[in-house]
């Protein structure tokens, strides 16, 4: 099996002496593969996301409308909204607020508790996870020093994941060239 030959579904058939037995595969050309293509997405698919995108494991807790808090972990960050995964279905457009947290990187120290407001842009469930990705747009900071913070965390301490038209749950990308 080393050398490898171009036959075609028939000469194999042929060659197996069981399969086409009715001579379906008389006529069939050789299979060849083409080299992959480089796909551009349609103008319509363009990244529209003004920030770099973090991919962090940040637990944060959600409170809808100022009612019961319920919590989750943030998928992926920028400095203008979030992935969260959590067991709430949010309709778009909910106003919520969000108390993220944020591991220090030094022992002893707590952790920080950043504190925002934002609006839910879509939620869709992730059969993989089994649970809900809710996109939240951030409207405004508990405290301005608090989006520097996080700015600063970020670009400190991250990697910057690339622009991508679509992003499937197994968290592989298509990215843009």
């Amino acid at each position: 099996m080393d050398n490898f030959t171009e036959t075609s579904v028939a000469e194999a058939s042929v060659n197996q002496g069981q399969f086409d037995v009715l001579g379906v595969f008389d006529n069939v050309p050789p299979v060849k593969s083409s080299p992959p293509q480089d796909i551009k997405p349609p103008p319509s698919m363009k990244e529209q996301r003004k920030e770099a995108r973090y991919m962090v494991p940040w637990r944060v807790a959600i409170s809808v409308k100022g009612r019961d808090s319920y919590y989750g972990r943030i998928k992926d960050i920028s400095l203008c909204g979030a992935a969260i995964l959590n067991e709430l279905n949010l309709k778009n457009g909910t106003s919520i607020t969000l108390n993220i947290h944020i591991p220090l990187l030094d022992r002893g120290r707590e952790a920080k508790i950043l504190i925002v407001h934002g609006k839910t842009t879509y939620s869709v469930y992730d059969a993989n996870r089994l649970c809900f990705r809710v996109g939240v747009a951030f409207v405004k900071f508990e405290r301005e020093a608090d989006r520097a913070y996080l700015e600063k965390h970020l670009k400190n301490h991250h990697v910057e994941l690339p622009d991508y038209v679509c992003r499937r749950s197994t968290d592989q990308a298509i990215v843009l060239r």
